[in-house]
């Protein structure tokens, strides 16, 4: 039975898209480059993940074939944080998150393929109004294009991860899900980190303050913030925080402007165009609701 929300629950779910909207903006303010934040932040994740599994004495053992896809999916986190922290270096943290904001548009549709069901109609017609919000984003921001491309995919390959991850849930630890595929994503990064490293590539060393923002990525948004959202699911429908989530593109575009100033601030058409995707993808899961009912 589902416990009563407090005051502080509301609180906690709001902090938690804050803290999520931060990584945008500590990857950008950390000097190493894109590969490095993934791999660093992979391996602390997976080691704090895994002393609290060990401490808990959580059993890690699962059957092969269940493993190898989530060996799978360690590849795709590894390629929508590469994208998600490639698209806030190459352009702005802004249009990274306007970019990743199409995440929940790719799971309606990844979600009925994965099914085997139909797409709904409504969803069609939400796709058209994403389409546009991309288009007048596009026309006021060519400049920035890549960027938004970037966000687009890495919104794309989210999508994809916590469509198969959907699956698995209920039968397994949530963390232990995710420690696995941390290991696969900081090994897959890995190889590649070593290869860049042992070549004298620019940034691939993490220097001074880089440490306490990979940290903080790690601990605070991704081992924290992760565990704490399963944590609220006892008091909240999905489709509440899924909700709550969907404000991480505003929280995300205010906090760049307040902390990188002038280099954040976009032609207004910029912000026409994302509060066109914000309103699409909040308002999809009421016409889904009233499409049922009809």
């Amino acid at each position: 039975m589902r416990q009563a929300p407090r005051f502080i629950d509301y609180l906690k779910i709001h902090f938690i898209v804050i803290l999520y909207a931060f990584t945008a903006i500590l990857g950008n303010a950390t000097q190493a480059n894109a590969l490095s934040i993934v791999f660093f932040r992979c391996v602390i994740s997976s080691i704090f993940l895994l002393a609290i599994l060990r401490f808990q004495q959580v059993s890690f053992r699962v059957p092969k074939n269940i493993l190898y896809q989530w060996i799978l999916n360690g590849l795709f986190i590894a390629l929508h944080w590469l994208l998600f922290f490639g698209a806030a270096k190459v352009s702005t943290v802004a249009m990274c998150l306007a970019g990743l904001s199409t995440q929940t548009f790719w799971t309606s549709l990844l979600e009925p393929w994965t099914k085997k069901e139909k797409i709904k109609r409504v969803e069609v017609f939400l796709g058209v109004l994403v389409i546009i919000a991309l288009i007048i984003i596009f026309s006021v921001e060519q400049a920035q294009a890549l960027g938004l491309l970037m966000g687009i995919a890495s919104g794309f390959f989210g999508a994809l991860f916590s469509v198969i991850n959907g699956k698995y849930t209920h039968q397994y630890d949530p963390r232990l899900i995710t420690v696995y595929e941390m290991i696969t994503a900081g090994i897959i990064t890995g190889l590649v980190w070593i290869y860049g490293f042992s070549s004298n590539m620019e940034h691939f060393m993490p220097l001074g303050l880089d440490w306490l923002w990979i940290s903080i990525l790690a601990i605070v948004c991704t081992v924290y913030a992760y565990t704490e959202t399963i944590r609220l699911y006892r008091v909240f429908s999905v489709f509440s925080i899924n909700l709550v989530i969907t404000l991480e593109p505003v929280y995300g575009i205010l906090l760049a402007v307040f902390i990188f100033g002038s280099k954040e601030i976009m032609h207004s058409g910029f912000y026409w165009g994302t509060s066109l995707l914000v309103m699409t993808v909040m308002i999809h899961p009421f016409l889904i609701k009233s499409g049922k009912k009809e």
